[in-house]
């Protein structure tokens, strides 16, 4: 799922998820809650693995990737998942308020 912002409309960012056989879904328009699901996985995979090292390389990466993929689907339900997102909530109103 991605926005409709200029990164994902490029022609060749297009022309490159047709190369790889990537199909693209965008999120309507003037609905900033339509892109909050992807938005909020993309971070959390950035916090528990992108983030927490410098990769030596692309191998390196790619394979830990699919360990967390793998973890990440038979370990994290739903309800982690929402309590994630209210800590997320929480955490940034009580930043807002200091």
């Amino acid at each position: 799922m991605s926005d409709n912002g200029s990164q994902p409309t490029s022609l060749s960012f297009m022309k490159a998820c047709s190369n790889l056989e990537v199909e693209q879904a965008f999120t309507s328009y003037n609905n900033p809650k339509g892109n909050a699901d992807t938005e909020r996985m993309i971070r959390t995979m950035k916090e528990e693995l992108f983030w927490l090292k410098e990769w030596e390389s692309e191998r390196e990466l790619s394979y830990e990737f699919d360990k967390w993929v793998d973890y990440y689907n038979r370990s994290i339900t739903n309800d982690d998942y929402d309590k994630k997102c209210q800590e997320s909530k929480n955490k940034q109103y009580k930043n807002r308020i200091v």
